[in-house]
């Protein structure tokens, strides 16, 4: 017979238990904590050649998300640059063309002030568009119909 000591987690109680069984059990097979256990199963075969695919297939997703992007109309406008044209930067700053390099352009912010700038961030001065009016309901339709007749 032997002792053994367990920890109940719940009540947090130690018991002593005395058991022949768990004894006879240890004692019978021969454990060797060196070496692993073969069951005919191949250890580590979590990430096998199917999780393998799966990465893969991610990778390549994420490489044609991360890909620039062509802005075709961009590139008319930035190729067709003149000296004296209004422009604005990303940025927000407006001015007139003063210089054009093949990657940068000058640009006059002030009277006797220049700026250089890459041309990949120059862009078009926009124009004021009118709002866009928003849909009438049908009640409004038939009001005005009414008003009308």
């Amino acid at each position: 017979m032997s002792k053994i000591l367990s920890l109940n987690p719940y009540s947090g109680v130690v018991e002593v238990a005395e058991s022949q069984e768990i004894m006879t059990f240890v004692q019978s097979q021969d454990v060797n904590l060196n070496e692993p256990v073969e069951n005919g199963t191949q250890s580590g075969s979590g990430f096998g050649g199917g999780m393998m695919i799966w990465m893969i297939l991610l990778l390549v997703m994420m490489m044609f998300m991360m890909r620039p992007r062509r802005d075709k109309e961009g590139e008319k406008f930035r190729n067709s640059l003149q000296r004296e044209q209004e422009v604005v930067t990303s940025t927000g700053i407006f001015g007139k063309i003063k210089d054009i390099d093949d990657v940068s352009v000058s640009i006059e912010v002030a009277q006797n002030i220049k700026i250089k700038v890459d041309k990949r961030y120059v862009n078009p001065v926009p124009t004021a568009q009118p709002a866009p009016q928003p849909k009438k309901s049908k009640k409004e339709k038939a009001e005005k119909k009414e008003e009308k007749a």
